[in-house]
């Protein structure tokens, strides 16, 4: 059995509101997962506060399920048996958004709506070599792309349609660089356009791209590239971190807090020793990236940095995941910043002598919450 320890708790004697009581090996009969559980995001709804996974794995026999979790309120989240046929995802303020095949050049777009995937507008024209991608602009209206990769290595090829009317209306298409995760997603500040890798696409119909170059790296070394206030952040997929503020080149980030908050030096390798990701959720004016500190691999730490007005700042430093009892961490698995100031480390699906649960701490207001454990309840069709 493991017991999870909150701050300054002692091993003598722990207040029943202070430790969570967690099984390792054993589950009980009403739990549908364990340590073998898988949990995937398919996407966060920003305006509700909710997010949507997948289960599966782990003691319930291989069963798929989707969690819905409405992990901003700390509300109970609700358990849905998943006869899968989906795929794709959303990050945006409304319905998470998927889709479904119709046929071999038919895509329905889906969204989730009270357990089930309910059709949204009438079904797109798209070949099975093209690659799906979904989210909602600032004003909620939901937004698709159809990627087909080829041509130019690094270029993937983009049209995008937007619901307007119960119909789907496209916005052109274009060639685009630089794709990440999520590989569509709105653009901050803007009510009706989106972002997918250098490329905008707007309500206007006129795609165009919104950055004119890219770090100078080799062509096999390209990352994600992601929009900010202040110009367009530049993530590798060796952990390294570029910025480029309006009107001024590219520049590597030298700033490193687990070289106490100031210029790092740049001789660490990134992978290796470090690497910086970006948290899932809300993206906002601000960047806000997540530091891994690998140098010890039995002891792992986090660092939560926010780069605005020019200035790199901290927000937290703590222990990657959850203390047990024993010793042990429960690594958290996702980080989701719902506002500025609210972020949620999750670890994962655990199993309690009660049944299954979500296990959790909260970053707000400047400060980390004692872990929270959210039920999972069946949902009922």
């Amino acid at each position: 059995m493991l017991r999870v320890m909150a701050p300054g708790a002692q091993r003598a004697a722990w207040p029943g509101s202070l430790f969570l009581l967690l099984l390792g090996l054993q589950t009980s009969a009403g739990a549908v997962c364990d340590t073998q559980s898988v949990l995937t995001l398919v996407g966060v709804d920003t305006a509700a506060g909710s997010s949507l996974f997948t289960l599966s794995g782990g003691a319930d026999d291989g069963r798929r399920w989707l969690v819905e979790a409405p992990l901003a309120s700390g509300a109970e989240a609700t358990l849905w048996s998943d006869a899968g046929g989906w795929f794709g995802g959303s990050t945006g303020p409304g319905k998470i958004l998927a889709a479904r095949r119709c046929g071999p050049r038919c895509l329905q777009v889906v969204d989730w709506s009270a357990g089930s995937w309910v059709p949204v507008g009438e079904p797109l024209l798209a070949s099975e070599s093209t690659t799906f991608h979904a989210t909602r602009d600032g004003s909620g209206a939901p937004w698709a792309a159809l990627h087909s990769w080829g041509g130019a290595a690094g270029r993937v090829s983009i049209v995008a349609y937007r619901l307007e009317g119960g119909d789907w209306v496209s916005k052109g298409g274009a060639a685009s660089e630089a794709v990440g995760s999520p590989a569509l997603y709105p653009l901050p500040g803007s009510r009706d356009a989106v972002l997918s890798g250098t490329t905008r696409f707007g309500a206007e119909g006129r795609p165009a791209r919104w950055v004119d170059a890219l770090p100078d790296l080799p062509q096999v070394e390209r990352g994600q590239v992601v929009a900010i206030a202040e110009g367009a952040a530049y993530f590798s997929p060796h952990g390294e971190l570029y910025l480029r503020r309006t009107g001024a080149p590219w520049a590597r980030v030298r700033w490193n807090p687990l070289a106490g908050g100031g210029e790092g030096d740049l001789a660490w390798r990134p992978g290796q020793e470090y690497r910086i990701e970006l948290p899932e959720g809300v993206r906002g004016g601000t960047l806000d990236a997540v530091w891994v500190d690998l140098r010890l691999p039995h002891r792992p730490r986090l660092y939560l940095g926010r780069y605005a007005e020019a200035r790199w700042g901290q927000l937290l430093a703590a222990p990657q995941g959850i203390l047990t009892e024993g010793g042990e961490r429960l690594p958290y698995n996702h980080l989701v910043r719902f506002a500025p100031d609210h972020w949620v480390l999750l670890t994962g699906c655990v199993a309690t002598l009660g049944g299954s649960v979500l296990a959790l701490r909260r970053f707000r207001g400047g400060e980390l919450r004692d872990p929270e454990l959210l039920d999972l309840v069946a949902g009922a069709r």
